[in-house]
């Protein structure tokens, strides 16, 4: 009788050391993070990854000529679209995309392009 229990243990513990060894390597599987999707799964825990939309804030370290502190704002800037030297009557390729539409309304106009500055006390410096 007490070999009799001896191999129903012995089954038993074998069993549930396959069943853990299978679901381990299930979770290993996922290693590899995906580039297309916004999660991650390392050892079988999800992640979330951040997702910003637009660019990244610049270093603004020793930018400002030694003001402190030196921060990265964001700021309007301005359309380079009279940037057309002296003399130059040529039509440019993007002319036909500036157009406005057929319509007579023009759809970007509320359109503010933001580019990256670092700020100190009220002065503005280039990154």
């Amino acid at each position: 009788m007490a070999m009799n229990s001896l191999q129903s243990f012995t089954l038993s513990l074998l069993f549930t050391l396959q069943f853990l060894s299978l679901t381990s390597n299930c979770l290993l599987l996922h290693i590899t993070p995906s580039t297309t999707t916004s999660t991650t799964t390392i050892r079988g825990l999800l992640y979330e990854e951040k997702a910003r939309l637009g660019s990244t804030p610049p270093s603004c370290h020793n930018k400002c000529n030694l003001c402190h502190p030196c921060m990265a704002v964001q700021v309007p800037t301005m359309p380079g679209h009279n940037r057309v030297k002296p003399g130059q009557d040529r039509v440019k390729p993007t002319d036909y995309y500036d157009q406005p539409p057929s319509g007579g309304s023009n759809r970007y106009s509320n359109y503010k392009p933001l580019g990256w500055k670092c700020r100190c006390g009220g002065h503005l410096y280039n990154p």
